[in-house]
């Protein structure tokens, strides 16, 4: 399931942490709608406006796709703002949107992780073709 490489070379492991991530801030959401004990909650339709988002970018993030995967940190830092703002306003369920907060977190993370390797990756590989390496142009990075 984490094992492979995006079409770049690079691991593909932090994009299907950030789909776990946006999968457990979906769940988190609908165990709110469903579960949710505060007296004025998002009802089903202001829920599913806001969580198509993250049910859109979850196919292209899954593959790998990396301009799926920077508005999927988008995305997440959306969800991190709303669920941050949430858990201090509403103290009944907290604990839902803190839920949701550290998925989104870690979703925004891993993101962020994989493009500082990205531009590192490509940084050496446009090196290399510059100095007549270009056989070690297209090698794979290091983990």
């Amino acid at each position: 399931m984490f094992a492979g490489r995006t079409s770049e070379g690079l691991p593909i492991w932090p994009l299907r942490l950030m789909a776990l991530g946006l999968l457990t801030v979906i769940a988190g959401y609908l165990g709110l709608l469903l579960a949710g004990r505060a007296e004025i909650r998002p009802g089903g339709l202001t829920t599913t406006f806001m969580l198509l988002p993250g049910i859109v970018v979850l196919p292209g993030l899954w593959l790998g796709h990396y301009k799926t995967m920077i508005w999927a940190a988008l995305v997440a830092l959306f969800y991190l703002l709303i669920s941050a703002t949430d858990a201090w306003a509403v103290a009944a369920d907290r604990g839902w949107h803190l839920l949701i907060a550290v998925a989104a977190t870690v979703a925004f993370l891993a993101a962020w992780w994989h493009s500082i390797k990205r531009r590192r990756y490509l940084k050496a590989r446009h090196a290399k073709a510059q100095n007549g390496h270009p056989e070690q142009a297209n090698s794979k990075p290091e983990d």
